[in-house]
């Protein structure tokens, strides 16, 4: 430790030892080949480090500034080594040579274990080839972007998060009637002269909260301005993208002229159309009401000659009966059995005209309906020998002696159209679908031609002989009206010898 202490006490004392051209027997050019030689070497190490410098304060975008910091110190203490071997030939500063080539062994290792730590990263920095390919890469590329940017259908305009425009395609050019060089380094307000700046808003807002790609804003209507001044409706979409030069904006604009024209051409159309509708519904409304009096009218003045005619031929009958020949006795029973149809007729043509008025929509629970029409048929239930099983039936809300009569005349139907020998069997299910409730009457009766499926819910309409099976024809009609009082609609599937399911809708609410 004395010695370390003693050796810093005379770190500049040149007592010690005579200077280096007193050691030895130097020639006059051995001694000035070596001076100069470490004057060159420490010149050199003195420019290296400056030209360094240099280099860094030229280029900011430097890396490895440690590094380059390191070498200079090094390469500076290599030279001062040189210089203090030039300089001992007269002074002899040995002690301060020493302490300087200590430092630079520090200054050598530091920087080697420098290296060691950089050099993963230094293998991992792409060669020059691959940076020559990169930068043809990222040119193709912008190539490709300007291509895809001309070819878009819509306007492309992309500015900065001022409202700069920086670029621009043909397609805007076209549309807006400025030259590509006029738009570029203009304010966005050049093509749209109003909310503009909340576009911009809105983007740079919505940029900072979102990393999904594609628009951040999207389908705003805004009007655009030609070079003419015109002014035009149009859609944008709006996409945020980063950028060297900072947060760049991509607007997608349409211009959605036509397509206002023809939404207000629509929309005429559909007001024209909503009056005609209504117009004709008021029309058929009137129609209906007409005809439904008619009906009535008609049916009720019938019954008055209709009830005069019965009378007088029951007062024949009664009177006459036997006296007169056969063939007179047949004619007054024919008549009278016409007369009978007749009242029956006039009496289901005022019910069907009366279907659904004055009556109020009440909520139904169509498993308790279906039990009141099988009591209100228990006896032709029992005669009949029938089954009729249901499931689960929903409540619904209509007019409770319509449907209660639709259930009806489907059940009777089932057993009037039985096989010979064959005990009826009636199943009613209920299904949800499309908001509706779908309602299924099955039997396994005589059944139906495809071709009469439509026909058979027409007035008065009958496929069978009054013999075979007696009616008036108007049974599904009235089921018809009834559905479609509720707003439904009936239909019939089925095959000859293969049974009958009746289906009608009506609405959940």
């Amino acid at each position: 430790m004395r010695q370390v202490i003693e050796f810093f006490e005379k770190l500049l004392d040149t007592s010690d030892w005579p200077p280096r051209w007193k050691c030895g027997t130097w020639t006059d050019f051995h001694g000035w080949l070596y001076i100069i030689s470490d004057l060159l070497v420490w010149s050199a190490y003195f420019a290296i480090p400056l030209i360094i410098m240099r280099y860094i304060s030229k280029r900011h975008d430097a890396r490895f500034y440690r590094l380059y910091f390191l070498f200079a110190a090094f390469i500076l203490a290599c030279g001062l080594t040189h210089l203090f071997d030039a300089i001992t030939f007269w002074v002899p500063f040995y002690r301060l040579n020493a302490l300087t080539r200590f430092a630079t062994g520090i200054l050598s290792w530091l920087t080697v274990m420098y290296l060691i730590r950089l050099l993963p990263v230094a293998f991992s920095l792409r060669s020059s080839k691959q940076l020559e390919a990169e930068v043809e890469q990222r040119k193709r590329a912008e190539e490709k972007f300007r291509n895809l940017l001309e070819a878009a259908p819509d306007s492309m305009v992309i500015m900065d998060d001022r409202g700069t425009i920086q670029l621009v395609n043909a397609q805007t050019e076209k549309m807006f009637g400025y030259d590509r060089d006029l738009m570029i380094g203009s304010n966005v307000e050049l093509l749209m002269p109003s909310r503009y700046e909340s576009l911009l808003a809105m983007g740079r807002s919505s940029a900072g909260k979102t990393e999904k790609p594609g628009p951040i804003v999207e389908g705003l209507e805004f009007f655009g301005r030609r070079l003419n001044g015109d002014e035009f409706p149009i859609e944008i979409s709006l996409s945020p993208m980063k950028s060297e030069d900072g947060m760049l904006f991509t607007a997608a604009i349409r211009d959605v002229s036509q397509q206002k024209k023809l939404e207000r051409e629509i929309r005429e159309a559909n007001n024209s159309l909503e009056r005609k509708v209504k117009m004709r519904t008021a029309e058929l409304e009137v129609k209906n009401r007409d005809l439904e009096q008619f009906a009535y009218v008609a049916s009720h003045d019938l019954q008055e000659p209709l009830r005069t005619t019965t009378s007088f031929v029951d007062l024949l009958r009664k009177r006459y009966h036997g006296q007169l020949d056969k063939n007179a006795d047949q004619y007054l029973d024919f008549i009278t059995a016409s007369s009978d149809r007749m009242k029956v007729l006039i009496h289901n043509l005022l019910d069907y005209s009366r279907l659904g008025k004055e009556k109020e929509l009440v909520p139904i629970d169509c498993n308790e309906l279906l039990q009141d029409v099988l009591h209100d048929l228990d006896r032709s239930i029992r005669e009949n020998n029938a089954t009729v099983v249901s499931g689960k039936l929903p409540e619904v809300t209509g007019y409770k002696t319509e449907l209660k009569q639709l259930f009806q005349n489907l059940v009777s139907n089932s057993m009037k159209f039985r096989k010979k020998d064959i005990a009826p069997e009636v199943s009613v299910k209920a299904e949800r679908e499309n908001g509706h409730w779908v309602f299924s009457f099955k039997d396994n009766g005589i059944g139906i031609n495809p071709a009469y499926s439509e026909k058979v819910f027409v007035l008065f309409k009958r496929l069978h002989k009054r013999e075979d099976y007696e009616g008036t024809g108007i049974g599904l009609a009235y089921c018809k009206k009834i559905v479609e009082l509720h707003g439904g609609k009936i239909w019939v599937e089925s095959e000859p010898g293969k049974g009958c399911t009746f289906f009608f809708t009506i609405s959940e609410t």
